[in-house]
């Protein structure tokens, strides 16, 4: 299967966690999806809390219905309010990075558009980083955006 070129791309998908950075990708996201005539797919993944236990790798544990009800609604609003072409889809599990690949993998994305704090040194080493993760298995272009206005503030 042949990679699509930039501007061939049609189908753009933007992990959002209503972050300063998930913002900025988003408007980077939406100027993309105008510039090319591409449909933008908003994505938020509900992680489980996980209950760890001795001797198990964890128990994950459900979301209450009253949350998953709030983010979608908040997605929504914010897919409508983002324009006609912007779809909102929350997923669950317990791999950020893996449900985004995932949801990649289904819409065809031809090109994930996400938010990066940019951490280094002990705080990526401790909190990780979801856009690393999310590189590594994506299955197309990952473009990564940090809000650069937020950090010089």
């Amino acid at each position: 299967m042949k990679t699509p070129t930039p501007s061939e791309y049609r189908t753009l998908l933007v992990p959002y966690d209503f972050s300063p950075h998930a913002e900025a990708a988003l408007a980077t996201g939406l100027d993309l999806a105008k510039r090319l005539g591409a449909e933008l797919h908003l994505l938020h993944v509900i992680q489980s809390p996980v209950y760890a236990t001795a001797g198990y790798d964890g128990v994950p544990l459900e979301v209450p219905q009253e949350i998953q009800r709030g983010v979608r609604e908040s997605l929504a609003r914010l897919a409508t309010a983002s324009g006609e072409s912007v779809r909102a889809h929350v997923v669950d599990g317990m791999s950020v990075a893996g449900r985004i690949a995932d949801c990649a993998a289904q819409l065809g994305a031809d090109l994930i558009v996400m938010g990066t704090h940019g951490r280094t040194g002990l705080a990526h080493a401790f909190l990780g980083s979801v856009a690393e993760r999310t590189l590594r298995i994506a299955p197309c272009p990952v473009l990564t955006v940090r809000d650069r206005a937020r950090e010089d503030a």
